[in-house]
């Protein structure tokens, strides 16, 4: 699990929120007023029942409850319970006990361990609008570990909350004079109910660690996931809450055939975009129009109905890609399947923008029978299209194919692809150079990348120079490790003087690769390859050339994507190996600018002397804080949760267990990218073993079990090569 960045998180999301005003804003229409029976003359509401709730990063961080009545506008009001562990920086570990919600440092929503706050008109990703702040009540924990775990229970007293506005760094203001809202106590325990009855995950004491078994209707064990298939071949594997990586075994099916395999009383149900894979689901029996709620196990409604997500009615299924579907008069068939009202998709045309309400995937393209088009673009910032919905065979014309573009195999028709246009067709071309010619790169029938006559013909990139290109008018065929997708690549052949260091730096106003190949033709052959800067930035390559003839090599610029195809900047420069210049280059591992023994960088730069590193390691301090700054400090070793290509600079600490015990880390980098790494001993790295590494966001945490006596480094590394900068470690001892 990621940990820390929670209240910072929290504090980013409420830089796009407005403070308000100081004043008590009016009741809405509607509203409930204070309830004359309060002591405290709060408007008193009631929660329903409890889900899981995760921060933005996904991490969990307590419960979250839906409130009624209504506070303020039409969206939902929520109330949270949330809990944060000691990964959150300046925050003890999570105990069992009672606290005090109106007390430091739980009076305020950026401190807060224990936090019970209300969050109206609801909506995942948007900005905080109106909250309501904890004044007064306690919280108890009766069980909880730290960090967090899915398994917590506790109670509160009746909480009084009150108007707040939040500040861009997660401080709560109450309003003055502002209104209030009370809560009774509530209790909560998310152990799990194995053999409780069910139809939904959500159902069970906790579905983070069960699952709704669909052949029994019972809360039990995960049954498949990741490492575990489902034991009949006529089953798949299907999770039931949220992205979770274990599920349920349901029987599949085929919706299109009569006998679809599922036993009474179980029916075949259209699962996802695909009219030929289903699941079997329990039959309800809420007929069309008749309000339901959607279940994982079972329909909800009649035979020939499913629950519509849309509109939580019962609602009739259809079969999309059919001429008529089946739908009423009223209702347009979707791409589940499924009869929607007019309102559930996009009006727009097809090949039209779908316009500035419309979201990913929605339908559109309404004929009078189903929604035949699906809206999409390629980036966040691209203009949604309506386009014609296919999937493999189904849904285009006898010119067109069905070009993917979500996971789920869901498609748009394209015309297909014309050879010796210069646009490389996603079907049937390997090439396209503008012209039916053999002997020029690409075969006259697109199909052949000609490799020979293309890496016969690089053009020079002479070190210390620069040139300039454009990939949108370069060669098919060729793609880097580290792009995200098929592009075109500009290709230069580079030839180091001899051994030394060399640098490649590419700037473009898109987002694009640079990676370098010792063959040009083979893919296998990459030496290095960068894609880390955003468009607009400059990306580094740096290769150390030890041959003492080096050949040449291939320089390779190519497109993010497609979509990032665009002209870019290139330059080469080359420092020699100079033991001694301050610079690694070539065959040296250090160079600490001069060419003496015994200071950490061998006389000749080709060894590093660990023994006068482990030397100056700093003394750990267990009683305040050690802080450091890594900017310019050596690299000495590598770890096993950092950039694999590479960390950077490290401080060293040292450290001897006084007695058997436990020794707690917690390394706050700020916004800098850094690591925490411990190891056993000091000394070369292949004469030590880790024991801990931690290279999450914020803060990182690292207990280490130790003997008395037992002697350990610590390290404080950069994330990736070019991570440094300023740090707080602190460390605890628990003795045994």
């Amino acid at each position: 699990m990621l940990r820390g960045c929670t209240h910072a998180a929290l504090a980013a999301l409420l830089m796009l929120a407005a403070c308000g005003d100081n004043a008590a804003p009016a009741m809405p229409d509607g509203g409930v007023g204070p309830d004359a029976g309060d002591p405290d003359g709060c408007r008193v509401v009631t929660l329903g029942e409890p889900d899981f709730q995760f921060n933005l990063f996904g991490q969990l961080t307590g419960l979250r409850y839906p409130v009624t009545p209504n506070l303020e506008g039409a969206a939902a009001d929520v109330l949270r319970v949330e809990l944060y562990d000691s990964t959150t920086g300046g925050l003890p570990p999570l105990a069992t006990g009672t606290f005090d919600l109106g007390a430091a440092p739980d009076d305020d929503l950026a401190t807060c361990q224990h936090c019970v706050w209300l969050s109206t008109d609801d909506q995942p990703d948007a900005a905080l609008g109106i909250v309501y702040y904890q004044a007064a009540g306690s919280l108890t924990l009766t069980q909880v570990a730290d960090p967090i775990e899915p398994v917590f229970a506790g109670k509160t007293s009746r909480v009084v909350l009150r108007r707040a506005t939040v500040t861009t760094d997660g401080h709560v203001q109450l309003v003055d004079g502002g209104d209030c809202v009370a809560i009774d106590g509530v209790d909560f325990d998310t152990a799990p109910t194995p053999g409780r009855s069910c139809l939904s995950a959500e159902d069970c004491g906790n579905a983070l660690l069960e699952v709704c078994d669909p052949a029994s209707n019972t809360c039990g064990d995960p049954q498949c996931g990741e490492f575990q298939s489902c034991p009949d071949a006529g089953q798949i594997c299907l999770t039931q809450y949220h992205e979770l990586f274990q599920g349920a075994c349901y029987t599949s099916c085929d919706p299109r055939t009569p006998a679809a395999g599922c036993a009474a009383p179980e029916r075949c149900i259209q699962l996802g975009v695909d009219p030929g894979l289903g699941i079997c689901k329990t039959v309800g029996g809420g007929a069309v129009g008749a309000a339901c709620a959607a279940e994982d196990n079972a329909t909800a409604c009649a035979i020939g109905a499913v629950c519509s997500s849309v509109t939580s009615t019962c609602a009739a299924t259809c079969a999309f890609y059919d001429a008529a579907p089946g739908c009423p008069d009223d209702r347009l068939c979707s791409l589940f399947g499924v009869c929607e009202p007019p309102t559930a998709g996009s009006p727009v045309a097809l090949g039209e923008a779908c316009g500035a309400g419309a979201a990913l995937a929605d339908g559109c393209g309404p004929d009078g029978e189903a929604f035949r088009g699906v809206c999409f673009g390629y980036r966040p910032e691209d203009p949604l299209i309506c386009e014609r919905a296919c999937l493999g065979d189904l849904g285009c014309g006898v010119s067109e194919f069905c070009a993917v573009r979500f996971t789920s195999g869901l498609g748009v028709c394209k015309p297909l692809p014309v050879c010796g246009d210069g646009a490389l067709g996603e079907i049937n071309e390997l090439c396209d150079d503008g012209n039916q010619v053999d002997g020029d790169g690409c075969s006259a029938d697109c199909q052949t990348v000609e490799y020979g006559v293309i890496c016969a013909q690089l053009a020079p990139l002479a070190v210390d120079s620069i040139v300039t290109g454009d990939t949108a008018a370069a060669r098919d065929g060729f793609m880097s490790s580290c792009q995200f997708g098929s592009s075109r690549a500009a290709l230069f052949a580079v030839t180091p003087p001899g051994p030394g260091r060399l640098r490649l730096h590419l700037t473009s106003p898109t987002d694009q690769t640079l990676s370098l190949r010792s063959a040009c033709a083979d893919a296998t052959s990459e030496v290095a390859c960068a894609e880390r800067a955003n468009a607009g930035a400059t990306e580094e390559l740096v290769v150390q050339i030890t041959d003492a003839a080096p050949t040449a090599l291939t320089a390779m610029v190519s497109g993010s994507t497609l979509l990032e195809e665009g002209p870019f900047t290139l330059s080469a420069d080359f420092v020699a190996e100079d033991c001694g210049d301050g610079i690694i280059a070539g065959n040296e591992v250090c160079d600490d600018s001069n060419t003496t023994s015994n200071d950490g960088c061998r006389g000749d730069c080709r060894a590093i002397e660990y023994d006068y590193y482990c030397a100056q390691a700093a003394p750990l301090d267990t009683s305040a804080a050690n802080t450091g700054d890594t900017t310019g400090a050596p690299h000495l070793y590598e770890n096993s949760c950092s950039n694999p290509a590479g960390t950077g600079p490290d401080r060293l600490y040292s450290y001897v267990a006084p007695s058997a015990g436990t020794l707690s880390l917690r390394l706050d980098q700020g916004v800098n990218d850094l690591a925490l790494a411990v190891f056993d001993g000091c000394g070369a790295p292949a004469q030590m073993t880790e024991l801990a590494c931690s290279s999450v966001v914020d803060v990182e945490a690292a207990d280490v079990t130790l003997t008395a006596g037992q002697h350990i480094t610590i390290v404080v590394d950069g994330f990736s090569s070019g991570s440094q900068g300023p740090y707080s470690l602190t460390a605890t001892f628990t003795p045994q």
